[in-house]
């Protein structure tokens, strides 16, 4: 049977080939402690190259006054990333948070009672999925606050959150950020979350509570041209379209709206937020990045990144 001669193929030398990785870019002995030593041990390949970018970018904002912005679901409070969150906020790393209705309900609950998360297996068979007393109470009374002060759910929450001297108001994101007077957003979905089907809730104080938020979030969108940093951990759908609405508002407003960071950072890759936070972004300048991992490792270690190569304490 007759067989192809490989001998009359044209090869070339390494030495003249383009190649993809090089030895500056390997991996390196970690000799010091630190987690940003560890960072700097890593390859200077992919995802870890952008990682390094990543937080350098971060500092950057932070030393020329460019807002930084975090946007997050609510499984980043459910799986205890709020006493981190806070302090970001502390150290003058957070100039917005921004959530969706459950973020708040799940940092309300956490911020009187030192838990959350029900088991929703166990309370939908019994009928009692959503019917925890307290909460809707509590979430009654941010929605008369803001009522009453014409402000946001999220101004409004910190304030009942404090205003009530909450056990554990130390670990909530939005009585940190009432207490420093950082712009806290509630993005809500009429229907979405258990609140709703409390007699306590009045839908048209939240959509005006909520719009309020809006605007609010829209304001600190449009600063982030020229150096701002926007990041969403695992928000699938509320925040990637707001932040969609937020910078299409910013372009409008001003066509040179450019040149700022955006980064996803989910546990895997989902439609809108790889295209409202990475691939859109990136149509108006934008730096933009994507990362796959669990949140309760990957927002800790980008903070513990800047913290530790500032030397924070």
């Amino acid at each position: 049977m007759k067989q192809i001669d490989f001998s009359k193929l044209k090869v070339n030398s390494i030495r003249n080939r383009k190649s993809k990785v090089g030895r500056s870019q390997l991996a390196v002995s970690l000799e010091s402690k630190g987690v940003a030593a560890f960072i700097d041990s890593l390859p200077d390949i992919l995802r870890a190259r952008d990682l390094k970018s990543l937080t350098a970018t971060i500092i950057t904002a932070k030393r020329r006054d460019k807002p930084i912005l975090w946007m997050f679901g609510a499984h980043v409070v459910k799986v205890g990333l709020t006493p981190v969150l806070c302090e970001i906020m502390q150290k003058g790393f957070a100039q917005q948070i921004s959530t969706n209705n459950a973020g708040l309900i799940h940092d309300l609950e956490l911020a009187f009672f030192g838990s959350t998360s029900e088991d929703v297996e166990a309370a939908i068979t019994e009928g009692q999925f959503g019917m925890t007393r307290e909460t809707g109470e509590l979430y009654g009374g941010i929605l008369s606050l803001a009522d009453e002060r014409q402000i946001g759910l999220g101004e409004a929450a910190g304030m009942l959150i404090n205003g009530f001297k909450a056990k554990y108001r130390n670990a909530s994101v939005f009585a940190t950020a009432q207490r420093l007077q950082i712009p806290a957003t509630v993005h809500v979905a009429i229907g979405a979350d258990v609140v709703s089907a409390h007699s306590g809730y009045d839908g048209a104080k939240a959509g005006a509570a909520s719009q309020i938020d809006f605007r609010i979030f829209c304001e600190n969108v449009r600063h982030l041209k020229n150096g701002g940093v926007a990041l969403n951990f695992g928000s699938a759908v509320i925040l990637p379209e707001v932040f969609l609405k937020a910078i299409a508002i910013a372009r409008n407003l001003d066509p040179k709206f450019t040149k700022f960071t955006t980064a996803n950072f989910d546990m895997i890759s989902l439609y809108r937020p790889h295209n409202n936070f990475v691939k859109r972004p990136r149509l108006l300048g934008a730096t933009a990045y994507d990362f796959a991992g669990h949140h309760e490792i990957m927002l800790p270690l980008i903070w513990a990144v800047v913290r530790d190569r500032l030397k924070l304490r």
